[in-house]
């Protein structure tokens, strides 16, 4: 059997095959009508609680912080929480917590487990973003067969169904509770083609929240005259109910104001929301969207008049404000605008991929021949290099899997240690993610030395790094170092600590 995992930013979800090949959800090991896991958790001493059991049992720790939207913090390398013994939790440490317990529910809804399993990633995510889940696996002892970008799992899932699809340019868009994806595909029978990415990595639907969170603050400070409390309880309710006043606002059919009674402590004030302020600030947020969107078009020198089908998945997407928006847009002949379950495709698809790589499987999968693309442009410089020019070695939206080199001349006698920056963006100067540094030396040679840096894009997003001397082809040695942080992230450390906790009351 198969586990394809969507370890989503709010949820997540995962799913495996029934023996006619379908994708279906896995259930909650302890709630059966439940098929989809809160990416939360809380931390009570040696107890650890992930998903639901988190999300029922905060209100009877009301000193324990809920630790949510930790997916934000992948790559960062600085910790998201601290115990009560002062130990650092870092995203992937967190995200571990959520992974076992969905593994446990495969664990116990599949009769004999599962042998391959895909996790998904944000199409937008970086090297060490990508790297950050598959740490987060290996924490989970979750024997990962690959990594899919979400809109990609989607995508998969959403051509199993639809065989008219093929030479059809498709746009799946991607509005999550953290993340905003943008994938362009294409299909030819069992050939998935991905021709452009992009996205934003801090827009979801956390900021749609924070809109009704405001208001929330805002009516209580004017109600009582005194600032809004900050401790761990308040902030935890308040953070479940400005979702659920959030869902209402944005599924409501016809445009109202809503008013809410809320109790803060021992206080009770009545909360108004207007819908026309909501959704004015949620439109601001729907527009950075689609600006993406054009940019990505851009990049290929295609318009949304070129686009077949825009395919909407994610949380945020479920919006009435999203749709709408879009359905205005999508107006084109031959153009539609398409709900394809869009909080479970992920997982589904992610699930079909999987099963992709079985042996032997008895059951009837056509294999997947998916050919993506490089997400950012790639490139290296000197950290001491007053100009800060960057060498490009691999351009955005190459195809996958590419390698590329640059041959530098070195006087190792006046450089006996060179520290070189491996960076991926898409505009240098806005969005320019430093991803590490190459330090390599001192050298074992004086004089000149003709040093190859050599970079793959593997097909999953992940970069491998090669040196050599390019005289004589030998291997150089050379130490890769991530961004400085107060709190060092040892993988055996952050393993002990997850090994050592009870989660869920069953691990």
């Amino acid at each position: 059997m198969v586990l394809g995992i969507d370890l989503g930013t709010s949820n997540t979800v995962s799913a495996s095959l029934s023996r006619d090949g379908s994708p279906v959800l896995i259930p909650d090991a302890n709630q059966k009508d439940v098929q989809i896991t809160p990416s939360i958790a809380l931390i009570e001493g040696k107890k650890a609680y992930a998903g639901n059991f988190a999300e029922n049992l905060y209100e009877t720790l009301p000193d324990k912080q809920i630790i949510s939207f930790f997916k934000r913090s992948f790559g960062t390398q600085d910790p998201v929480y601290f115990d009560d013994f002062q130990n650092p939790w870092f995203s992937e440490t967190v995200a571990s917590l959520v992974l076992r317990k969905v593994k446990n529910d495969a664990e116990l809804y599949l009769p004999d487990g599962f042998k391959q399993a895909v996790i998904t990633v944000p199409a937008h995510y970086n090297d060490v973003q990508r790297k950050s889940v598959i740490e987060a696996a290996r924490l989970a002892d979750l024997d990962l067969t690959a990594i899919i970008e979400e809109p990609v799992a989607a995508a998969l899932f959403y051509g199993s169904y639809n065989k008219k699809i093929d030479e059809e340019i498709i746009l799946i868009y991607d509005f999550g509770g953290g993340t905003f994806d943008l994938t362009l595909i294409t299909k030819t029978g069992n050939q998935l083609n991905v021709i452009a990415k992009d996205g934003l990595s801090k827009l979801g639907g956390k900021e749609f929240d924070d809109i009704v969170q405001t208001t929330i603050r805002e009516d209580y400070e004017k109600a009582f005259g005194i600032p809004f409390p900050t401790d761990k309880l308040t902030n935890n309710r308040i953070q479940k109910i400005a979702e659920s006043i959030k869902i209402e606002l944005n599924d409501t059919d016809i445009p109202r104001n809503l008013s809410k009674w809320i109790m803060v402590g021992r206080d009770a004030f009545e909360a108004t929301f207007h819908y026309d302020n909501y959704a004015d600030k949620a439109t601001q947020l729907i527009v950075k969207t689609e600006q993406a969107v054009n940019r990505c078009l851009r990049s290929l020198g295609m318009q949304l008049t070129d686009i077949n089908k825009v395919v909407l998945i994610g949380g945020t997407s479920s919006s009435k404000l999203v749709y709408n928006y879009w359905k205005k847009k999508i107006t084109g002949p031959g153009q539609e605008l398409v709900y394809h379950q869009p909080l479970s495709s992920v997982a589904k698809g992610a699930a079909l991929y999987a099963a992709s790589f079985s042996n032997g499987n008895s059951q009837a999968i056509t294999p997947i021949d998916l050919r993506s693309v490089s997400t950012y442009n790639i490139g290296l410089a000197f950290e001491n290099d007053s100009k800060k020019q960057i060498d490009l070695l691999i351009h955005r939206n190459t195809p996958l899997p590419v390698t590329s080199k640059k041959v530098y001349r070195i006087n190792t006698q006046q450089n006996p240690v060179v520290n070189i920056e491996l960076c991926q963006f898409w505009d240098p100067k806005e969005d320019l993610h430093k991803l590490g540094t190459i330090k390599v030396g001192p050298f074992g040679v004086t004089g000149d030395l003709m040093l190859e840096v050599q970079v793959e894009n593997r097909l999953n997003g992940t970069i491998g790094i090669k040196l050599k001397n390019a005289d004589n082809g030998r291997d150089i040695k050379f130490e890769f170092i991530r961004k400085a942080s107060n709190h060092k992230y040892d993988f055996q450390q952050q393993k002990s600590i997850v090994d050592n906790i009870y989660l869920n009351n069953y691990i």
